[in-house]
This record gives C-alpha cells, sequence and structure tokens, in this order.
C-alpha cells in the first residue's frame, strides 16, 4: 500500500479504500474461476468414463454438428452464371476432445447419440450420407472425396495415425507418397543419389586414383566396390569417364584415348 501511495501521492488510508473492493471482486472471481475448472475437470473424467476415446487414454467423445452448406461446383450458363451450386445438411460427427489425438468420424451421422456411438466403437470410417435438408436427397462420398478427406488428414497426421481411421492402407501410403513427391517437386533428382551404384550388387561404388600408363604419374582414375570387389579393369583419364563404365557394367573397357593411340599408331 504504501509504494501505491508514493506513486499516486495519495494517503495510504485512501488507496486501502480504494483497494478492498478491487481485491474483493478479484478474490471472488478467483473463486469462480476455480470453481468452474472443477468442475470442467469432473465433467471430463464422467465422460472419459462414460464414452472413452477408443486411440487415446486422455480424451472423451465430444459431438458437434450445425448447418453445412456443401459446395457440388460452380454453374455455368442462366442467370446465376458464376455461383456456388450446392446443397445445405445438418451432419453430426464426433471427434477426441484431446486436440493431440486423430480420432474423429469421417463421414457423417443422422443424430448426436448415432455419431457418438460409432466414435466410442471406433467405427470412424463408417460410410453414410449428407443429406439434404430440402429435399431429403442422400450425397455419398465419391473415390476422389475419400482421397481429399485422407489427404486433409495427411497435411497433419502421419501416414501410419490416418490408417487407425480405417481407411484402405494401401490407398494411404499411396497418397502419402504422391503428397511428398508433390512436396519435393523437382528436386526430388537430388534427393536420392544414383550415381556409382555397383552394376554387381548395387551398392556405392567410390572413386580411386589409378596410374596414367601415359605420364606414368597417379592422376587417372578407376571405379571400385567395396563390398563385392568389382571394379574397372582399366583407369581413366577423367572421374566421369570411369563412372560411366562403371555404372554401364563395362568393366573390361579401354579408355577412349588409348584406343585413339592405337589407330594413329
Amino acid at each position: 500500500m504504501e509504494s501505491v501511495a508514493k506513486q499516486t501521492g495519495l494517503p495510504v488510508d485512501i488507496v486501502r479504500q480504494i483497494n478492498e473492493p478491487i481485491a474483493k471482486r478479484l478474490a471472488e472471481q478467483d473463486a469462480v474461476d476455480a470453481a468452474e475448472r472443477s468442475m470442467r475437470k469432473a465433467e471430463a473424467k464422467i465422460m472419459r468414463e462414460q464414452y472413452p476415446c477408443p486411440l487415446c487414454s486422455t480424451g472423451h467423445a465430444e459431438p458437434h454438428d450445425c448447418d453445412t452448406f456443401l459446395p457440388l461446383g460452380f454453374i455455368h450458363g442462366g442467370e446465376r452464371d458464376g455461383q456456388m451450386d450446392g446443397f445445405w445438411c445438418h451432419p453430426y460427427f464426433c471427434s477426441c476432445s484431446n486436440q493431440r489425438c486423430i480420432a474423429c468420424n469421417i463421414f457423417p451421422s443422422k443424430s448426436r447419440e448415432e455419431a457418438v456411438e460409432r466414435f466410442c466403437a471406433g467405427d470412424f470410417a463408417h460410410e453414410d450420407d449428407f443429406i439434404e435438408l430440402k429435399t431429403g436427397k442422400r450425397y455419398h462420398y465419391s473415390q476422389y472425396g475419400i482421397e481429399q478427406q485422407i489427404l486433409r488428414h495427411l497435411a497433419h497426421w502421419s501416414a501410419e495415425q490416418v490408417k487407425r481411421l480405417g481407411f484402405d492402407p494401401k490407398l494411404v501410403d499411396t497418397l502419402a507418397m504422391q503428397r511428398t513427391l508433390d512436396r519435393m517437386g523437382d528436386k526430388y533428382v537430388d534427393v536420392f543419389d544414383t550415381t556409382l551404384l555397383c552394376p554387381n550388387c548395387g551398392m556405392k561404388g567410390e572413386y580411386r586414383k589409378a596410374i596414367s600408363p601415359i605420364t606414368h604419374t597417379k592422376t587417372w582414375w578407376r571405379v571400385g566396390c567395396p563390398y563385392c570387389k568389382t571394379r574397372t579393369r582399366y583407369s581413366f583419364p577423367s572421374q566421369r569417364e570411369a563412372a560411366e563404365k562403371f555404372e554401364s557394367a563395362q568393366l573390361d573397357t579401354k579408355p577412349s584415348i588409348l584406343n585413339e593411340k592405337s589407330l594413329t599408331a
């Protein structure tokens, strides 16, 4: 109180009178917040006991629903040209309250109870339809739509985690690989080193210094495999020529410069 009084220039009694109702309100708010936290913890405990998540031990079923507009595509021609064509529906879904858990229903349900029942049973990929509110017309995911759902999850989760939702494992692996290659773009050539692969065992070969038959100095090159001992029989004036002969299994081929010399001789 004294420090506040010094900073404000007000008497200590006045500062105390101002502080008392403020401190009282803060204490009351802290008590309310603590009670709400306790209530939320108790509710979460009850939910975990009654509607546990089948994939994690900390979360529980958390149903959600709302009026949703699902687009079908743009309309071309006529008065509504350029407008989005689609329909309104009211799907019910369910996901895990633990945000670090992938568990969620992929397809809609007709009620909150059905959504929770499927979730707790681990039947995340139970296929069902979206129902238009006005006409009752049913819409079902196409194969493309299912693939988009998988890709949407792969953007945040690993392929192994996405498989736990019940998707086709082969399709998940294919889309995961496709997504990886798409992200790599034109750089994929630099990612995988396919140079100097041994024609015998497929392992990585290595350059070795060799003596030039012309100058008798160690300035030429040959390529050999340190694993199966396969190597070029002759040495070459450049690493490029030595690598070409090694990779194409032309191990007994002489360097081109020696062939030229023998012809001129």
